[in-house]
């Protein structure tokens, strides 16, 4: 079990507060945070990662304090049993893909490296750099990297915010399948419920800082996205990107394949829609 108790001012688009909370994250738990933005949800990740400190607090995994203001105890990042992915992956340039999950392994873990290679659909780029690769592809890297140290808590700040629908859906059933097999408790923020929906057991809805509701959900409860017509369809020289608009949706993509739809043609809406 992972114990949260953290109290640390911020200053939010509403005025002056405090991200206040009080949690406990069972193992092998899927959580995802979500809220308005500034509301404080990547200052927990921070703070959960020892990038950032309370002024007062207490955060313990499993009997093991990791931060406790009145011991006096903070572990610094490396201390803490902690995989982080990023929005933007934040991979080594200069190494291949192999090279930066074995980085993060652990002494003599070659093997575990080389089953989250499998696992996540990478044999074929283990020797290509993080630059050759689509988002969708640094991303698995870095999830594997992530996972490679077999941390006791997994965070995901926006792991599919710069993807395409496709390469969202891709790593969201990767991301899954990885939960299931390795049981590792995970935090996942995010603006989507598409995201939210198909990976959360449990959501924490945060507003300035505080907690307006907690909750359980069924994972897997969009397994079935809704449909709609192609209304128009546009290719974007500048951005080389695939526009279609629906209803409701404006979708954008570099996937060659959205070249053979057409106007009227049924896809499915695996993102936010716009307001109407």
């Amino acid at each position: 079990m992972i114990h949260i108790d953290i109290t640390m001012p911020r200053l939010f688009a509403e005025g002056t507060g405090a991200l206040q909370l009080q949690v406990a994250l069972a193992p092998g738990s899927l959580t995802a945070v979500v809220g308005p933005s500034g509301s404080g949800k990547t200052t927990l990740l921070r703070v959960l990662a020892g990038l950032e400190t309370p002024p007062t607090g207490r955060i313990d995994s499993n009997g093991t304090s990791w931060f406790d203001t009145s011991q006096r105890i903070n572990l610094s990042p490396q201390q803490r049993s902690i995989g982080y992915v990023f929005q933007d992956t934040a991979l080594f340039p200069n190494m291949s893909v192999r090279e930066n999950i074995q980085y993060a392994a652990p002494s003599g873990q070659r093997q575990l490296a080389d089953e989250l290679i499998d696992a996540t659909g990478l044999n074929s780029f283990i020797n290509k750099k993080p630059t050759v690769l689509s988002g969708g592809q640094r991303q698995r890297v870095a999830l594997a990297r992530a996972l490679v140290r077999r941390p006791q808590l997994l965070l995901l700040d926006e792991p599919f915010a710069a993807l395409d629908p496709a390469a969202a859906q891709t790593l969201r059933q990767v991301l899954l399948d990885l939960h299931r097999t390795w049981g590792t408790t995970t935090l996942l923020v995010s603006h989507h419920d598409i995201d939210v929906q198909a990976l959360a057991d449990r959501v924490i809805r945060l507003v300035q800082g505080q907690i307006q509701a907690d909750y359980r959900t069924e994972v897997g409860s969009s397994a079935t996205f809704p449909r709609e017509r192609i209304r128009r369809i546009d290719f974007e020289e500048t951005h080389h990107q695939w526009v279609i608009e629906t209803e409701t949706t404006e979708l954008r993509s570099t996937n060659p394949a959205w070249g053979q739809l057409k106007i009227g043609d049924l896809i499915e809406i695996s993102w936010t829609p716009k307001a109407l």
